[in-house]
């Protein structure tokens, strides 16, 4: 299949894009013209390169015109100041703006999926598992702009009858993950056996690792139709501390660290409950994690030992 996919430079991208080649599809990428795809810079020659972003909407129309892509995968997002722009405009910009012409370059394509990567900060704190029913709450502009783009495709899905699907994806990790993700500092400075300034230990998180959302988001390409406009959670269904990753990071490498707890307080979302409600994905996916965390803290410390 000829697939395109946004955000291609990313963390999760660059693990997608990987296992689309391993698949035999031919893959289109659309970056900016400025970046420098350090994550994919290996497949690049493999991959077709398109110039442009989300908020140039000739470029996606061209983009389209060219690929004539049979699917989609849709994780370009701004969460930082890019070029010129503010911050907030250019959150505002990519992610809702882009999502709307993304969709609208691609009206009269009949592909056979468009899956949003969502997040799970749409549904704002809660005290129980998050479900996709649940009244969505977001407590800051970034979590705001990923519902719009959520209900975007949402909509699509409902009113023009296209094959979208919006994966939320709770809190992922695993190898080219950003600089200061929790997993990535606690890995880091075990390595290096330096200091890790952390919050509470009592914070939790849903982690999955990369592949299995790339496993998840592959089952997607064949069930988008079938469920077309919808939301589902991309979790392991369990929720961790932050105490309870650390122990195993230093059990796996006899790191000599000290947690400097209490470093700073917690953040809008830090609660003792994040934990994805996985009942409506396990029912209408074949899809299950398939790494526990000691094994995808295993894989990652792996990566990074590797390429520090």
């Amino acid at each position: 299949m000829a697939i395109l996919v946004t955000g291609a430079g990313g963390f999760i991208g660059s693990h997608l894009v990987r296992r689309l080649l391993k698949l035999d599809h031919d893959v289109h990428i659309l970056a900016r013209p400025e970046s420098m795809l350090e994550r994919i810079a290996d497949v690049l020659p493999k991959l077709k390169r398109h110039d442009g972003d989300m908020t140039d909407e000739e470029g996606l129309k061209r983009c389209i015109d060219k690929a004539k892509p049979d699917g989609i995968f849709h994780l370009a997002a701004s969460n930082i100041q890019t070029g010129k722009r503010a911050p907030d405009e250019d959150v505002i910009t990519t992610n809702i703006l882009g999502m709307a012409r993304l969709l609208g370059a691609a009206k009269d394509l009949p592909y056979d999926f468009f899956i949003h990567a969502g997040s799970f900060l749409e549904y704002g704190m809660k005290r129980k598992p998050m479900a996709e029913g649940d009244v969505c709450e977001p407590a800051e502009l970034y979590s705001m702009s990923k519902l719009a783009a959520t209900l975007l495709a949402a909509a699509a899905g409902r009113s023009l009858k296209k094959p979208t699907l919006t994966f939320r994806i709770f809190t992922p990790y695993g190898a080219k993950m950003q600089r200061g993700r929790i997993i990535e500092q606690i890995v880091r400075c075990s390595l290096a056996n330096e200091d890790i300034p952390l919050t509470q230990p009592t914070v939790t998180r849903d982690f999955l690792y990369v592949g299995d959302i790339v496993d998840l988001f592959i089952e997607g390409m064949e069930k988008a139709k079938t469920h077309a406009g919808e939301i589902f959670n991309a979790g392991s269904g369990q929720s961790t501390t932050l105490g309870t990753v650390v122990d195993e990071v230093f059990a796996q490498t006899k790191s000599k660290s000290t947690v400097k707890w209490n470093s700073f307080p917690p953040v809008l979302y830090d609660t003792a409950t994040c934990q994805a409600d996985m009942t409506k994905t396990f029912a209408a996916f074949r899809w299950r994690p398939a790494h526990t965390l000691a094994q995808g803290l295993s894989e990652t410390i792996q990566s990074f030992s590797t390429h520090p």
